[in-house]
């Protein structure tokens, strides 16, 4: 690892925002113009947000992350099964955030194939102390950002049909079609996915 290479933390401005980001997705393959989309999107108060700040923040930390995803992957995400929508929006953040892919890697997917499959606090607070050695970024936030950030961590992983409520990891049922499109970019995030079908990466 690079400890010189900081994690973005930014995800605490947004957590996966499903119904979001699809509206997103789909104004810009409406135009394939990123500024245009900006600019519809606010017009039209697609995200509906309670201020205009926190609407042009949400925005901008959603574009960031649908902006990793090619014009096949956006195509996708319109019109995929609700699943694969969640699965897609958990790829894209994986991309954007290499805290959260490495959460993913090294605790999910690890417990997962070991069939351990609760995780815990403590596994999350394990992983980011762990992350804390090699990236002062972690050792400097405040006690309340910390607990946003696991917060927002948790939540996504719920809303990713990652894991339930009660913590349990669900197993990925990755369709071909998709698994095809995530491995174009890398096997390593498949791995990113609880799945023994991806287990050898």
């Amino acid at each position: 690892m690079e400890p010189s290479e900081k994690y973005l933390l930014s995800f605490t401005a947004a957590s996966l925002s499903i119904s979001e980001s699809i509206k997103i997705a789909e104004v810009y393959l409406g135009c394939k113009n990123w500024n245009e989309t900006k600019k519809l999107v606010e017009e039209r108060n697609l995200l509906q947000s309670r201020t205009s700040s926190r609407s042009v923040r949400t925005y901008q930390e959603l574009a960031k992350r649908l902006q990793l995803l090619t014009d096949e992957q956006l195509a996708f995400l319109t019109d995929g099964n609700v699943q694969e929508q969640k699965y897609l929006l958990w790829f894209t953040s994986c991309k954007r955030y290499k805290f959260i892919k490495e959460f993913a890697i090294e605790v999910i997917h690890e417990k997962f194939i070991s069939m351990d499959q609760l995780i815990t606090d403590l596994d999350y607070d394990a992983f980011f102390n762990r992350k804390a050695d090699w990236h002062e970024e972690l050792d400097e936030i405040t006690g309340s950002t910390k607990d946003k950030l696991k917060q927002v961590v948790f939540r996504m992983l719920v809303e990713a049909g990652i894991t339930n409520d009660e913590k349990m990891i669900l197993p990925a049922m990755l369709s071909e079609r998709f698994k095809a499109l995530i491995r174009s970019e890398s096997n390593d995030f498949l791995l990113i996915f609880p799945s023994i079908e991806t287990g050898e990466g």
